[in-house]
């Protein structure tokens, strides 16, 4: 039902006695140019009781009117459904908050999906998205988490009421403008001090949703909808693909030098974790990957290991799981030093087992805590920052020392074909995107050399004429 509201005239004079606001009281509003026309309408939101809505500054009664009417026309465009009215209410009060122009019914169509084409008895968004993630099987634990993630806070909140076949790419885009107009108004509630309005988010935690989580719910339900298009008869295109959104931008790598790097290693040769940060800033093991590292996988003939298990925390869980990808599992070698120190530690953790007893919980981990039982991945990190500003060096994070292992390694002219195996990406684009900055210097450094080559030939005598 939509809803009937009223239209009023009104003005900002105030009594001469009381100083208090004459509003409809004031005797110059007989007059045709004194004051203006508000609108005044209740109507529902996702807000339990609905709100009230009023807007004003209207010059005459006919544009209060005609105001009044397009917002009765917008609700109508939901129709019988509940959800979608509430919806539109929402829109419409965010649209005029600050004296803003009511939304146009193409708008709404393409925020809110709503209109005519809603009424097509059809599976929905929703039900796609959940029939999808059911069936992938070959998802990997900790991504299946993220995708459900974004599932259930994004996808089906913002798209889920839509049939399946009639998600357009203004749909897409309408998603995005609303994930838009969330992080406008968490950044001016931030500055006013004030809590948020966030219509349509379920989220628990309000956060900013930034530009790389912006490319994930894309590619979700890109993945969801390339795999509709696959069977037969289901989809004939994937409406995702043709959404550009704008390009992540990475933060520049903040990494350590090679005096750095010894600085630290010295530092905390004594500590328990000492010979797993070594690893990790010599070979560029992923936190999780050197974790997992087992006896078992231990190569000691050649001086390296098989990388086959990492130790993830998932929603505080601590969980054993395969490499990120095939490229993931690899073989890593080690210094003769690291070889050493490995020898040494598999000494000290036969005395921790013989100490424990019944108490020693067996996982074959090379790295564990002094039960036997894996390490929290977020300690480590939190143990590795700790130990880097105790030592006195910039604090950087555990995954940079990933990133310092393999730019110490390109530095070092290394094959970028044997550093990506080392680092276990599945290609060496992803080596070379990721450490543009190393080969910009590498390639002055060989231009460096070109010259000083041809400095040196100039300054030689000319070979002499037979």
């Amino acid at each position: 039902m939509a809803p009937k509201g009223t239209v009023y005239k009104r003005c900002g004079c105030k009594d001469p006695d009381t100083g208090k606001p004459l509003n409809g009281r004031c005797p110059g509003l007989a007059g045709r140019k004194h004051g203006t026309w508000t609108i005044d309408v209740h109507i529902d939101t996702t807000a339990k009781a609905g709100r009230r809505l009023k807007r004003g500054g209207y010059q005459t009664k006919t544009k209060g009117e005609a105001a009044l009417d397009t917002i009765r026309d917008l609700i109508k465009l939901a129709a019988d459904d509940d959800r979608s009215r509430r919806r539109i209410g929402d829109l419409i009060f965010t649209a005029t908050k600050r004296g803003g122009a009511l939304p146009t019914p193409t708008e709404i169509r393409r925020r809110l999906g709503v209109g005519a084409e809603l009424a097509a008895p059809s599976t929905t968004v929703a039900e796609w998205l959940n029939e999808w993630f059911a069936g992938r099987l070959d998802l990997k634990r900790s991504t299946k988490n993220g995708y459900r993630h974004t599932i259930d806070k994004f996808l089906i909140p913002l798209l889920g009421d839509l049939p399946r076949d009639k998600l357009t790419v203004e749909h897409i885009v309408g998603m995005f403008d609303r994930i838009g107009e969330w992080n406008e108004e968490i950044v001016a509630a931030r500055k006013e001090g004030r809590s948020y309005d966030l219509p349509d988010d379920v989220r628990q935690r309000k956060r900013f949703v930034g530009i790389a989580t912006q490319h994930r719910i894309l590619a979700t339900l890109s993945s969801a909808y390339s795999d509709a298009v696959l069977r037969p008869g289901m989809l004939d295109w994937n409406p995702a693909k043709a959404v550009r959104l704008p390009p992540e931008k990475r933060d520049p790598r903040r990494v350590w030098g090679p005096e750095q790097v010894g600085q630290f290693i010295r530092a905390t040769a004594t500590d328990r974790l000492g010979l797993l940060y070594r690893i990790v800033l010599l070979r560029g093991l992923r936190r999780g990957e050197v974790c997992g590292l087992r006896w078992q996988d231990l190569d000691s003939d050649d001086g390296g290991a098989k990388i086959v298990q990492t130790i993830l925390e998932i929603r505080g869980e601590i969980v054993a799981d395969t490499p990120k990808s095939d490229a993931g599992e690899r073989w890593v070698a080690f210094d003769a030093e690291t070889v050493e120190l490995i020898r040494g530690l598999r000494r000290a953790r036969r005395r921790e087992r013989f100490a424990a007893g019944q108490n020693w919980q067996e996982h074959d981990l090379m790295f564990c805590q002094e039960d036997g039982a894996p390490l929290r991945p977020s300690q480590v990190s939190a143990s590795f920052q700790q130990h880097a500003a105790l030592a006195g060096l910039p604090v950087i994070t555990l995954h940079e020392g990933r990133h310092t292992a393999a730019t110490l390694a390109l530095e070092s002219s290394l094959d970028i074909k044997i550093v990506s195996d080392q680092l276990g990406h599945s290609s060496t684009t992803i080596t070379q995107n990721l450490y543009t900055h190393v080969r910009k210097v590498i390639h002055k450094e060989a231009a460096a050399q070109v010259v000083r080559i041809l400095s040196g030939a100039s300054t030689s005598a000319p070979a002499s004429e037979s």
